[in-house]
């Protein structure tokens, strides 16, 4: 099976050609910081693999500022915007000199959706599927001027809704929220869990990665991901912090959080003011699997919607560490997600602040009187997140029937999810 992938240029990635057995095809820039580091000839940068985690500078300061409160003003769907053209463009030509049996958009970014609605006039009969990794108008803030761009925001998107013959999303909640405030057709929207990658079969033997601290914490935690405000921030995590070392004074020194991920400027201060915590910037799956492996307990920081479910939701899972997860709704995509699997400490937060109750389960935990641990997954678990399952779950929905197995190195399913 043959798997074509439209991406946008950048810095220091390959060029078009075949890669890990799928055609890569680039065509313009997703976002204006991408267009910026292209001129200048960066290869590292904020939002680079690699570029570790430092203070931001006046200049970033001044164009974060920029990008929020001008940028984000007029740019309309989203900041890959400047993406959509040449990438139509490219996706028409390609399939005006190929025959392809299916169109898959991921988002985010919406833009890619719209490049799906592009394609659905020209070629009406190419079956197409929409994985809305994120429902776009339905956020905690608007992806845009919602003054300005709000009606026509929803109007696209119940029109691609409606135009494309399926629609994935990867929760119950996110499935009824299109339902019920865009009216889509639920039989169209369908819940396909998400990706495990790489598989547990490729997993080599986690290498250690250097940890900033003491060396030898009683309990290591680690955080993987990046925060968003208003959807996911670490106010309340820093109050827990705050609160349990006025409580277990003993604790100072003896618990390290280590978070990898994107940390955005407006984080920054606030996430440095606390000794425990030690900043890695974005680091390779590779960094991250292996970090993963020498923590003792996960972090999850919960969103304060019920709709949308983090994609390392299934790494964590597939880690088998135990994971605290500070929860802000009572329907939590992530508590529903876990399941009844062993090894979640799910703490309420209400107000910025972790509840009385849940906080003194905390404190139990520490004390060695609660434990949720964990002894690993079992790799049956693990077979719904895998690329081969979640393959062939878009090839049925599309009414293509699936490739058989075949030789290490063929691609089998669509990439891009």
């Amino acid at each position: 099976m043959e798997v074509h992938v439209l991406c946008s240029r950048r810095r220091g990635c390959p060029a078009d050609g075949l890669l890990n057995g799928v055609w890569v095809h680039r065509a313009g820039f997703d976002s204006l910081k991408e267009v910026l580091y292209y001129l200048l000839g960066s290869k590292g940068g904020r939002g680079r693999v690699g570029g570790g985690a430092s203070r931001p500078g006046w200049g970033l300061r001044v164009l974060t500022w920029l990008y929020k409160y001008l940028w984000k003003n007029i740019y309309f769907p989203d900041d890959a915007m400047l993406w959509y053209f040449p990438a139509r463009r490219r996706a028409r030509r390609l399939l005006q000199v190929q025959s392809f049996d299916a169109v898959l958009t991921v988002s985010l970014p919406f833009t890619g959706h719209l490049i799906g609605l592009y394609l659905r006039k020209r070629f009406p009969a190419l079956p197409w599927l929409a994985d809305m990794g994120d429902p776009f108008t339905i956020q905690a803030q608007a992806p845009n001027n919602s003054l300005l761009y709000g009606r026509w925001s929803r109007f696209l998107e119940k029109k691609i809704l409606r135009r494309a013959d399926v629609a994935v999303v990867t929760n119950d909640g996110a499935q009824r929220a299109l339902k019920q405030v865009l009216g889509a057709d639920e039989d169209k929207i369908t819940v396909v869990q998400p990706l495990l990658h790489p598989e547990p079969h490729e997993v080599p033997v986690a290498r250690a990665v250097a940890l900033a601290g003491t060396g030898s914490p009683v309990l290591r935690l680690g955080y993987f991901g990046a925060f968003y405000a208003p959807t996911r921030t670490p106010d309340a995590f820093l109050d827990l912090l705050k609160r349990t070392f006025e409580h277990r004074p003993d604790w100072r020194g003896r618990l390290e959080v280590h978070v990898f991920g994107d940390i955005f400027p407006e984080f920054w201060d606030q996430l440095q003011q606390q000794p425990a915590i030690h900043l890695y910037g974005l680091r390779s799956r590779q960094d991250v699997r292996a970090a993963m492996y020498q923590m003792d307990l996960l972090l999850n920081i919960g969103n304060i919607t019920d709709y949308q479910l983090p994609s390392k939701a299934v790494d964590y899972f597939a880690s088998g560490k135990p994971v605290l997860h500070l929860s802000f709704v009572p329907s939590d995509p992530f508590v529903s997600f876990w399941g009844e699997e062993p090894g979640l400490l799910r703490l309420d937060v209400e107000n910025k602040q972790v509840t009385g109750p849940s906080f003194v389960r905390w404190l139990c935990y520490l004390d060695g009187a609660c434990t949720c641990l964990r002894a690993g997954v079992a790799r049956a678990a693990l077979r719904p997140f895998t690329v081969g399952t979640i393959g062939r779950q878009y090839l049925e929905l599309l009414g293509i029937a699936p490739p058989n197995v075949s030789a290490r190195g063929t691609v089998e399913v669509p990439a891009g999810r």
